[in-house]
């Protein structure tokens, strides 16, 4: 099987998936949402891919299966809930069995052990929360790129390789900056940000900051609830509505961090994100704190992202 999945709310440690990190062929849908535009599109006509695993957390992931209905791809649509209570707990962990046992049913196969994943996921966000501490101290592209790379592949395949060859350098910079926003596909953004002399030593990226604190740290209690523990516990996602509690923690680490500026990436037509940026906004501002807004039109855009960052570099 090779199912894609989308969200850090689908976790890895129920089965193999490989993370949806952009896609470059034909588009089917405009004036939606970007990147679960390439999601759709992906899980359509990429041949590769014969199944998606995606969440029920915005307006645009609500409407994806509809676009797959007439796919004979397996196909199925986490509800996730926007509280983190014990009732929370329990009823998303319901829906992670029920994912395993939908899996299961479809690819006439039974999964592996979920412990014995969930090491294996343990010790591979373990590796990126020790290099998140160090990001200012090596290249931010190399360690977004190792992460992707890694996420790229199904979990018992991966000896964390690309992981392990990053080295820390002690780049030059002329400013520190905080980078803000969904998965981040198109790594070329990173590329140009880092050319223009600025150094990302934080973010709250789902393959980065988010992931530093996803740790399932006890076997004490069922393995689906520990599961769903860590998964709506961990850093929010502007899908889960708590804007004042995101943007409080990411602010604070923005100041430990002494960040000069932000850079906020979001994908045009997405409401969670845009909602969000207006009110980071009112509080930068309130910071003194300069932020550039990107919104990319897909998964892979750049258009005028380099325009914008050499210029904000200049602000800067």
């Amino acid at each position: 099987m090779k199912i894609l999945s989308m969200s850090g709310f689908v976790p890895e440690e129920i089965c193999d998936t490989v993370r949806f990190s952009g896609y470059t062929g034909e588009r089917n849908i405009t004036h939606f949402c970007g990147y679960a535009n390439d999601f759709i599109s992906q899980v359509m006509l990429d041949d590769s891919i014969d199944g998606a695993i995606f969440p029920r957390s915005c307006d645009s992931t609500r409407i994806i299966p509809s676009y797959l209905k007439g796919s004979s791809k397996f196909q199925y649509q986490l509800k996730v809930p926007a509280r983190s209570d014990d009732y929370a707990i329990e009823y998303f962990a319901m829906q992670l069995k029920q994912l395993r046992v939908a899996i299961e049913e479809y690819y006439h196969e039974e999964l592996g052990d979920i412990s014995n994943r969930i090491e294996m996921v343990n010790c591979r966000n373990e590796i990126i929360g020790s290099y998140y501490e160090k990001l200012d101290r090596i290249s931010y592209k190399d360690y977004i790129d190792a992460i992707h790379e890694e996420l790229s592949v199904a979990l018992h395949e991966s000896k964390h390789d690309e992981l392990n060859r990053i080295e820390v350098t002690n780049p030059t910079y002329k400013h520190r900056v905080y980078l803000i926003g969904s998965f981040l596909a198109n790594t070329d953004i990173i590329r140009k940000i880092e050319g223009c002399g600025l150094k990302i030593v934080g973010d709250n990226l789902p393959e980065s900051g988010r992931i530093q604190n996803s740790i399932v740290e006890s076997f004490d209690e069922d393995v689906y609830a520990a599961i769903s523990r860590k998964v709506l516990s961990r850093r929010l996602s502007p899908t889960q509505n708590n804007f004042s509690k995101i943007i409080s923690f990411d602010v604070n680490e923005m100041c430990k961090l002494h960040a000069e500026g932000v850079i906020f990436v979001s994908q045009k037509y997405c409401e969670p994100y845009d909602y969000l940026y207006s009110v980071y906004k009112k509080k930068l501002d309130e910071l003194h704190i300069p932020v550039l807004h990107l919104s990319l039109s897909n998964s892979e855009d750049l258009s005028k992202a380099k325009l914008m960052i050499e210029a904000f570099a200049d602000t800067l």
